[in-house]
């Protein structure tokens, strides 16, 4: 096929790292989660109702949210997600401080639960090895150090550059973090491959950027989009022998 590729980059969540612990849906995933910062708030004293209604106030909240920043309308941050939870259980002036503490537990809930997905490190080692420039690129409410943690405790490195959604207010699948990415990366779109579970932010998303996308069909999270990729893979294991077949080396 003798195709140019210049650089790969990988999505986290459900392609490299699966944060749904034993939670078979999304936002129930989410339940350590408002699990940590409930239990935050409550040590510092807010007065709170029972957690099923701030867990459900929370849950009632997070579509619509990602929804939106996924559209391009507004951005996503975990301590704004727990500072719109406690107004709609109508718990008001909680000082700031207590709301950036119970997004760091949030967050702290739901590395817990965190797996890394079957041989996930050793394909990221092959591309780089291979001379790729590799990437990073998101869609998390999180902050990177709680992703930046999971990385290094499951041994995955050697990324050129990374990009978390919330932290450039840039969210799949538009192509907007798409083009910063590469940007970043120095490459042209056209000559970058992205790999992803999530048929729609993933191969959605790069195909608006230009690039090549591989579709990893192990996740069973996501229905199938209308886009078709350009591979779909089982498992990342065979990433390496894809590139090798579309470059000819």
């Amino acid at each position: 096929m003798n195709t140019k590729i210049n650089a790969v980059i990988f999505d986290l969540g459900g392609t490299l790292i699966e944060y749904a612990g034993n939670y078979d849906s999304w936002p129930a995933l989410e339940t350590p989660g408002f699990r940590g910062a409930y239990d935050s708030l409550h040590a510092n004293g807010v007065l709170l109702p029972d957690f099923e209604n701030f867990k459900m106030a929370g849950f009632n909240l997070l579509p619509e949210w990602w929804d939106e920043a996924s559209a391009g309308v507004r951005n996503l941050r975990v301590a704004d997600l727990m500072a719109e939870t406690l107004k709609a259980v109508n718990v008001h002036n909680t000082p700031r401080s207590f709301i950036e503490e119970a997004g760091a537990a949030y967050e702290d809930g739901i590395h817990q639960q965190a797996e890394m997905v079957e041989g996930a490190a050793t394909a990221v080692a092959q591309i780089k090895a291979a001379g790729y420039k590799v990437g990073l690129l998101s869609n998390t409410m999180f902050r990177p150090q709680m992703h930046e943690r999971g990385l290094r405790q499951f041994g995955i490195n050697g990324f050129d550059a990374t990009l978390f959604s919330a932290d450039v207010n840039k969210w799949k699948p538009t192509a907007a973090p798409f083009l910063h990415l590469a940007a970043q990366l120095g490459v042209e779109p056209e000559t970058a491959v992205y790999v992803g579970d999530d048929p729609r932010s993933d191969v959605l998303g790069g195909k608006r950027a230009g690039m090549k996308t591989v579709h990893i069909a192990s996740s069973q999270h996501f229905e199938a989009a209308s886009i078709a990729p350009d591979a779909t893979l089982n498992n990342l294991s065979e990433l390496d022998g894809l590139l090798r077949e579309w470059t000819g080396k």
